[in-house]
């Protein structure tokens, strides 16, 4: 059993689609998972970025002083 779509206020019973109509509403969940995973991703790889540049401010840090 296909999902039910509501577009506009309206639903659909996805069962009632013919091919073309049931390919787009694929392509649209498809779309929409990858979307999903790209924002993960991204999330992850800002936060990485961050934490990298924690630990070269603390290691610029450490020099400074060993240096003093």
């Amino acid at each position: 059993n296909m999902p039910k779509v509501t577009l506009d206020e309206v639903e659909y019973n996805t069962d009632d689609f013919n091919e073309t109509q049931g390919k787009i509403v694929n392509e649209i969940s498809y779309n929409n998972n990858l979307q999903t995973q790209l924002d993960y991703q991204l999330q992850s790889l800002r936060k990485t970025g961050e934490t990298l540049v924690a630990m070269l401010k603390k290691e610029l840090e450490t020099t400074e002083k060993e240096s003093e």
